[in-house]
């Protein structure tokens, strides 16, 4: 299994050590004329995750904005949402790095830092409290990164390009389910490193709107 092989080689220490002082990954959301702006700063910076795509272990980046309105009770109401990916990955052939996004765009970086600049650039969400609602409004981002074995990778790519039937179909022999499997269970249990972070707008006081 190459990612069974991969795996011994990382945790034999092809993890790269953070470097001191590296700036901590951050996530932070922004409101332009009322549009939020969803922004992601150093998420390479220590070196783990650009050692893992080099290993590889793609990387998924599954960002989730949630629209809520304030309240003066006990639970703000929750309006709406929009969630997007983008997966990660190291080409060794090439030797550079692919970023696939929702919606099938496909960009080449011939190193890390050209891909955690990439990755840095905002992204407008056209997501905004109902057109005649009144209140104070804000929002909520929520950034999961997960490492990929090779059938998640497979079955997310197809559905970033728009293929929404899924990869693996019941004429799949028992052998291949137990090495996905195998697959996932080696991947939780080597203690990869993986990384949440949540950040919250400021909040927009909207009027009535005639």
């Amino acid at each position: 299994m190459r990612l069974g092989l991969a795996l011994v080689a990382w945790l034999g220490g092809a993890a790269a050590v953070s470097p001191a002082g590296a700036q901590a990954p951050a996530l932070t959301v922004t409101l332009q004329s009322e549009t939020p702006r969803i922004q992601t700063t150093a998420l390479l910076g220590d070196g783990r995750f650009v050692s893992l795509m080099r290993s590889g272990f793609p990387l998924r980046l599954h960002y989730r904005l949630e629209l809520w309105r304030a309240r003066s009770g006990w639970f703000d109401q929750f309006i709406n949402q929009w969630s997007w990916d983008a997966v990660a990955r190291h080409d060794p052939l090439a030797d550079d790095f692919v970023l696939i996004r929702t919606g099938g765009s496909v960009t080449r970086y011939s190193a890390p830092d050209e891909l955690e600049h990439a990755l840095e650039i905002p992204y407008k969400v056209n997501l905004k409290p109902p057109p005649k609602g009144s209140g104070r409004f804000y929002f909520l981002c929520r950034l999961e990164v997960t490492t990929l074995n090779d059938t998640d990778l497979e079955e997310l790519t197809r559905w970033l390009k728009g293929d929404v039937s899924p990869a693996v179909s019941g004429d799949r022999n028992l052998g291949s389910a137990l090495a996905r499997g195998a697959q996932r269970l080696l991947v939780r249990i080597a203690g990869l490193p993986r990384l949440t972070l949540e950040a919250r707008s400021e909040t927009l006081n909207r009027s009535e709107q005639p």
